[in-house]
């Protein structure tokens, strides 16, 4: 009797092992909600085989741009042991690329998916949204600014109201801007503007005597001094942090030699460029793309 008892316990634990070993978890084609970075995705799967354990949970995993899952990112999570669905959030830092893949793995017991058969798209061209200002977001009482929203796209949303992509405006406050894209992506971002009380004219005088070009700019910054006579100027550029990337003391300027700064070794963004002649100081707000 014990023979018996003891066969029919190993046959129970084969055939368990056997319907565990037959249980095969595959990922299904990714439906796409949005492209966006930080947009949402539904991730279907499919179990044969039978059944995971009670209290098993499906993670699904965002490869590299590649498609390799070398450092998979979980991007949601499933409790349940048959076929379904996982509702998914792609990261708001994840990189642009065209050959993302998507797997779900178990936990109970522990198993990888197949990747998907379709590959993901995910950009970041609503995350590149910029604000410009011309001529500036420092301005005298009686002037406007023109913000310009840099990034072509669908629509654009003002906090004003506006729904152009610049507006100008002449009072001092945070403005905001949402966009949308043709792919659906938003994007908010600001800008700050100040009015104030100038002491005189000098301060107009010296920023229309400066041109600053091309701008967005990348490479080559050029200034050119517009006035008469001969000028020493001192250029400092600064990051979106404040702190002092180039500087440049006692450059001499005239309205027949044109100076260049070199900008080649800049990261994309925004920088403010401050120009003094050691009386008035201007204030420019630059774009390196």
């Amino acid at each position: 009797m014990k023979k018996i008892f003891t066969s029919i316990f190993v046959s129970v634990m084969l055939l368990g092992f056997s319907a565990k070993a037959q249980l095969t978890l595959t990922t299904d084609s990714i439906l796409q909600l949005s492209t966006c970075a930080g947009g949402n995705i539904i991730v279907p799967y499919t179990v044969t085989g039978g059944s995971y354990n009670f209290g098993n949970v499906f993670t699904a995993q965002l490869s590299n741009s590649f498609g390799q899952f070398t450092n998979p990112v979980n991007i949601g999570t499933m409790f349940f042991w048959q076929s379904g669905v996982v509702f998914c959030t792609i990261p708001a830092n994840t990189n642009f690329g065209f050959f993302y893949k998507i797997r779900v793995i178990a936990s109970n017991p522990a198993d990888t998916g197949t990747a998907c058969p379709n590959t993901l798209i995910i950009t970041q061209i609503a995350q590149l949204n910029q604000i410009v200002s011309n001529p500036g977001d420092t301005i005298c009482v009686g002037d406007s600014t023109t913000l310009t929203a840099l990034t072509p796209v669908s629509s654009y949303s003002w906090s004003t109201g506006d729904t152009t992509q610049s507006i100008t405006v002449n009072a001092s406050g945070i403005y905001t801007v949402t966009t949308t894209d043709i792919l659906g992506c938003q994007s908010t971002t600001s800008d700050t503007v100040v009015v104030q009380t100038c002491s005189g004219v000098m301060e107009n005088d010296l920023s229309n005597a400066i041109s600053v070009f091309p701008n967005p700019a990348s490479g080559k910054l050029n200034f050119k001094w517009n006035a008469s006579g001969t000028e020493y100027l001192n250029v400092h550029l600064y990051n979106s942090i404040g702190a002092e990337v180039l500087r440049g003391e006692k450059i001499k300027v005239n309205s027949v030699t044109e100076n260049q700064i070199d900008i080649s070794q800049l990261s994309s963004g925004i920088y403010m460029l401050v120009i003094d002649n050691g009386n008035v100081r201007v204030t420019k707000k630059i774009v390196v793309q």
